[in-house]
């Protein structure tokens, strides 16, 4: 006997849809996966499987990829990447910065110094 789903793809993707919608609409509302749950009458923890799956592009559609929740760059694996690449931006400003905080740090010994010898 082939494994049957509780929920129809539709039930996962607008609840998914719903709470991504409003997380964005809600940024402090803690309790929107409780609220969306009772709201599809679905389970809280598959509810937060299907949001960490959709988080890391690995969410099934099913046979119709239009059915895929919408996400603020189109899909998750292009989100994913575009985080990615920001991170990997932010490192690098990071190690400017770092550089940057050394060389002040060594100018102000070297200043300091000459303002004892000064004094």
């Amino acid at each position: 006997m082939a494994f049957e789903r509780k929920y129809s793809d539709e039930v996962r993707t607008q609840s998914v849809e719903t709470v991504l919608r409003r997380r964005r609409e809600e940024p402090r509302n803690r309790a929107i996966i409780r609220e969306v749950a009772q709201e599809y009458d679905v389970g809280q923890q598959s509810l937060r499987q299907w949001l960490a799956r959709f988080d890391d592009g690995s969410y099934d559609y099913g046979d119709d990829p239009s059915a895929a929740p919408a996400h603020s760059s189109g899909h998750a694996t292009a989100g994913r990447q575009e985080l990615l690449e920001l991170v990997s931006q932010l490192e690098g400003r990071i190690a400017v910065l770092e550089e940057d905080n050394r060389s002040l740090t060594r100018v102000v010994a070297l200043l300091s110094g000459q303002l004892r010898e000064i004094a």
